[in-house]
C-alpha cells in the first residue's frame, strides 16, 4: 500500500508570507524611463503594476526578488534534508512543532545546519540528531525562513529588473494583467525559473 507520505515526499506543504519586501525592485521613475511615459498623473497606477508584476514573477520563478520572510507548514517531517522552495535562501529563522492545542515548541538550531548557496536552499539535520517529532497530523511542523536577493533594488539581478519593466510596460499599454508572463518576458525569466515538484 502506498502512503500519502510516499506520494508527497515534500510533506504536503503550505506557505504564508510573514513579512513582505520593504521596497520594489524597480522604481516608478525607472519604469517611466523604460516605457517612455511622461507626466506624473499615473504614478500610483504604475506603482501598482510594478507590485503586481513582481508578485507574478515570484510565483512563476519560485524566487523572492526583494528580501522577505515566509512560513512553510508541513504535515510531516520529510527526512534528513528539507528543501526550501523559495530562492535565494538567506536564513532559517526558526523551526517549530505545533501540537493539537496550537502550542509551539522550538526545535533547536543546534540540530541542523543550513545551505544557502544551493538552489533550492536546504535545511540539513546533523548526524546523530533526531528529526522533530509531533503527533499532530496536519500542519504540525513550521519553518520560518528569510529569502530574497537582498533588501535593496540594487541587489536584484538586472535580468529580473528588466523582466519587471517589460511586463509592467505591457500591462500599462494594454490595461490588462495576463495570468502568465508574455512570451518576451518568459524568455528573460526562464533561466531564473525553478521547477518545484
Amino acid at each position: 500500500m502506498i502512503t500519502s507520505r510516499e506520494l508527497d515526499p515534500k510533506a504536503n506543504r503550505s506557505f504564508t508570507l510573514i513579512s513582505g519586501p520593504s521596497c520594489e525592485p524597480v522604481s516608478v521613475d525607472e519604469l517611466k524611463i523604460f516605457a517612455r511615459i511622461d507626466g506624473d498623473d499615473e504614478d500610483s497606477l504604475l506603482e501598482s503594476f510594478i507590485t503586481a508584476v513582481r508578485i507574478s514573477i515570484e510565483a512563476y520563478t519560485w524566487r523572492a526578488i526583494i528580501e522577505q520572510q515566509w512560513r512553510m507548514r508541513l504535515d510531516w517531517w520529510p527526512g534528513d534534508v528539507v528543501e526550501i522552495p523559495r530562492s535565494p535562501l538567506i536564513s532559517i529563522d526558526s523551526v517549530k512543532t505545533v501540537d493539537e492545542d496550537s502550542t509551539e515548541t522550538t526545535y533547536s538550531s543546534g540540530n541542523y545546519f543550513v545551505i544557502t548557496d544551493a538552489e533550492p536552499g536546504k535545511l540539513v539535520i546533523k548526524n546523530g540528531a533526531e528529526w522533530p517529532s509531533n503527533d499532530r497530523y496536519h500542519g504540525g511542523f513550521q519553518i520560518d525562513f528569510t529569502c530574497g536577493y537582498g533588501s535593496a533594488a540594487s541587489n536584484v539581478p538586472e535580468g529580473l529588473r528588466t523582466a519587471i519593466m517589460q511586463w509592467a510596460t505591457a500591462v500599462y499599454e494594454n490595461r490588462a494583467m495576463t495570468g502568465t508572463p508574455p512570451p518576451e518576458v518568459k524568455t528573460i525569466l526562464n533561466p531564473y525559473r525553478m521547477i518545484w515538484y
